[in-house]
């Protein structure tokens, strides 16, 4: 009864929530203060920014960096990290670390750095795998940050106005919706198509920026003491709190259905799911409108490609005394008696090396550490374990790439990015297809296709790759369809497998076609990226894209709270698009406060001081 009486007055006065709060969190910093580890040095008292070098356009100069092999003498000695995957995620924790004075190794097992960063050429094309646009990256708190995490060597070329398109319908009689760049311009683009629905329009705009403001409850949630963050889930406290749950307990669907009965418009403003690969009947609001938020201003693709972003990270680590080697896949993370993580198990053909560091950090994705690179035993008794299958994976897809004999001075295709839907009922387009057997995918009809031009987002491209075009195509897949290839090697997967990929590139390059009708007869090259492939070069363990599903459940407060770089595992702590959201700019804060909590401070508010004293320098 008293107990109840306690929480009906709180209830009633939430300022107690706050004061009670503040006073907890004020004795916790003056603990830590006073009896706490002393803090790292912090990675933002020096501007590594540095006057801009040439382009490194030359093949070998670029392998000689990010294609370092492993061997065990090029380990630095003394290590205080070691992280496991190179991923954004991976590279801005070990970029972070290095600046503040530790010795780090990163250990990739594909053969070159970077995850979905990195490039690959093939008879004289050049494709990106991962990274195909990025917003903010004009004079915003992104922008800054990678320029501090890459020396400011990145150089960012804007794409069309109309970053994205999208086409809805019969090919060859459909309707184009673009997306124009500019916060107020990009809803009043949408609303010249949708006159009569301007109001509902407005509504989802605020609703938009209503939802971005709250997603500072997330970060939140994962960086306050342990302690505190269980009372709040114990209490419920936390659904009174944090304003994000207004947004991230509804889907997107239910948000446009309560707006508008305009089906047209509900495709259009929900177009860019597959960004983060769930259906607007699965995702809650509050990704959508981070995502819409990200780009509304516009999009940028790195000058000299996505490896240029991993070139620079690499080059900085190894500038300051740290390495990042290649063809270095890690079998095990390895614990003292205490159940500490000391070190990991290299796996070599020639023999396992293991190695070790005062800190284990992975980029390999939640699954692969807790049910790959842990001891079964350590891993059950983790918090997190049991979360994995609750969210589960996330979706895979089909990459068809493809070479074209001809410049861009020639075909003219646009840089921004078209989305290709069959109808405008998403959700039932994409289920059905989904639902599909194998033998029946090769002959049905796409539900959706994201196309791109690298060589038209690229100024440099016509330098590096003169007369060559690249085009990438990506459509929805099961990892079921083809995890029956999964052990076998590859380019040796039989006629069956390969006349499957041939059937759907083909397919793809159908739509391709119809769209952009320049593109007809000038196929040079053409291979098809499946779930299987994504396991092999990315070592996602389903082919699954963005890490764990970005859908409902993994905005449970829950997930959120215990989804944090530093596990309950002593020694070990995570990094990359499991920590916060799947996506190129989330991943990068995830290595931040992922390295804030390894240095014990706050390297947000150090990145913030540090804007500050260079905006007031400029």
């Amino acid at each position: 009864m008293a107990v109840e009486k306690f929480f009906d007055f709180i209830l009633a006065n939430p300022r107690w929530i706050v004061i009670g709060l503040t006073v907890y969190v004020a004795v916790y910093l003056l603990s830590q203060l006073f009896f706490g580890r002393k803090p790292g040095r912090n990675p933002f008292a020096t501007d590594h920014r540095r006057p801009k070098e040439p382009l490194v356009a030359d093949p070998l100069a670029r392998d000689a960096v990010l294609k370092q092999r492993f061997k065990q003498g090029k380990v630095p000695e003394n290590l205080d990290a070691i992280i496991v995957g190179s991923g954004a995620g991976g590279l801005t924790t070990g970029v972070l670390l290095a600046q503040a004075g530790k010795k780090v190794l990163v250990l990739e097992q594909h053969d070159q750095a970077g995850g979905c960063c990195h490039t690959f050429v093939e008879k004289g094309y050049e494709f990106d795998t991962g990274i195909h646009y990025i917003g903010d990256m004009n004079s915003t708190r992104t922008r800054d940050l990678l320029d501090q995490l890459t020396g400011g060597q990145l150089d960012w070329a804007p794409m069309d106005t109309d970053f994205d398109t999208v086409a809805l319908g019969d090919p060859e009689k459909v309707r184009r919706y673009p997306m124009h760049g500019g916060k107020e311009k990009y809803f009043e683009h949408i609303a010249s198509f949708f006159p009569q629905e301007k109001e509902a329009i407005m509504k989802y705009r605020k609703l938009i920026l209503d939802a971005d403001k709250s997603f500072d409850g997330v970060i939140i949630l994962k960086v306050l003491p342990k302690p505190l963050v269980a009372f709040l889930l114990k209490t419920r406290l936390v659904r009174l709190i944090f304003s994000f749950l207004k947004y991230s307990t509804v889907t997107l669907q239910e948000t446009l259905d309560s707006l508008t009965d305009n089906k047209e418009l509900k495709t259009v403003l929900s177009y860019i799911c597959g960004d983060y690969g769930v259906l607007p009947r699965d995702v809650p609001f509050i990704l959508h409108a981070l995502l819409i938020r990200h780009y509304w201003n516009g999009a940028y693709y790195p000058v000299g490609g996505p490896s240029e972003i991993t070139y620079h990270m690499v080059n900085l680590i190894d500038r300051l005394g740290g390495r990042v080697l290649v063809q270095a896949p890690v079998t095990d993370i390895l614990f003292n008696d205490a159940g500490k993580a000391i070190g990991v198990r290299v796996g070599r053909s020639s023999g396992s090396v293991d190695l070790y560091a005062k800190k284990i950090i992975s980029d390999a994705g939640a699954n692969n550490t807790f049910k790959k690179l842990l001891p079964t035993d350590i891993a059950k008794k983790s918090c997190i374990y049991p979360l994995l299958d609750k969210v589960g994976p996330s979706l895979s897809f089909l990459t068809a790439f493809y070479g074209i004999d001809g410049s861009q001075e020639d075909l003219k295709l646009p840089s921004g990015n078209t989305w290709y839907y069959r109808s405008n009922d998403i959700n039932k387009e994409m289920a059905d297809f989904l639902s599909l057997s194998l033998d029946d995918i090769a002959t049905a009809p796409l539900p959706l296709c994201y196309i791109s031009f690298p060589s038209a987002k690229d100024p440099t491209w016509e330098q590096r790759h003169p007369g060559k075009t690249s085009v990438l195509v990506i459509t929805l897949a099961k990892w079921e369809w083809f995890e029956a290839w999964q052990n076998e090697r590859l380019r040796h997967r039989g006629e069956r497998y390969e006349g499957i990929k041939d059937s759907l590139g083909t397919n793809m390059w159908q739509v391709c076609c119809q769209l952009f009708p320049q593109l007809e007869g000038k196929k040079d090259y053409m291979e098809v990226g499946t779930p299987v492939s994504n396991k092999y070069y990315l070592g996602a363990p389903m082919g699954e894209m963005y890490g764990l599903d970005q859908g409902m459940a993994r905005f449970d407060p829950e997930v959120i709270a215990k989804l944090r770089p530093d596990t309950d595992i002593p020694g070990l702590y995570l990094t990359g698009q499991d920590v916060l959201l799947c996506g190129f700019s989330s991943v990068l804060y995830a290595g931040l406060i992922c390295a804030s909590q390894i240095l014990q401070r706050n390297l947000i508010s150090d990145f913030g001081k540090q804007r500050k004293q260079l905006k007031k320098k400029q």
